[in-house]
């Protein structure tokens, strides 16, 4: 199983955990690592990797909130390790996706699977609905 830690700023990465829960039941392997306006980058950086250490020497999918932020900088160091790959754009089609993909196959797949997920999961809604409507 490819463990899932989800990274974000504030408490999105607990609430999207509470939330894909909600839709695939629990789940073991996965954790939260939330930046809180008091932290510094430093104690951020800290902070992953005590939570890192959990699943040392195990595959490791990190799902990060925004490209470029500091959750971003901090946790793309880990990409060097041979088993951490790094997705950006963490939304509930993304952990959903890694969650119920995790057990079938490599962690390299998983994360092009799951960025293929978030990439399909943003639809501008309107000009669907309406060329659906349309077309009746």
């Amino acid at each position: 199983m490819i463990n899932v830690v989800v990274v974000s700023h504030g408490n999105l990465g607990e609430a999207l955990i509470r939330s894909a829960e909600m839709i695939v039941g629990p789940q073991e392997g996965v954790r939260a690592v939330s930046l809180l306006p008091e932290e510094s980058p430093e104690g951020f950086g800290d902070k992953l990797e005590a939570t890192l250490q959990d699943f040392q020497g195990q595959d490791i999918l990190i799902l990060l909130d925004l490209f470029g932020g500091t959750p971003c900088n901090v946790a793309v160091r880990k990409i060097l390790e041979p088993n951490v790959e790094c997705v950006t754009g963490a939304n509930m089609a993304t952990l959903i996706e890694a969650l119920t993909s995790r057990d079938c196959m490599s962690l390299t797949e998983l994360a092009a699977q799951v960025a293929e997920a978030g990439q399909k999961s943003v639809l501008n809604l309107k000009p669907l609905l309406c060329k659906a409507t349309s077309q009746n």
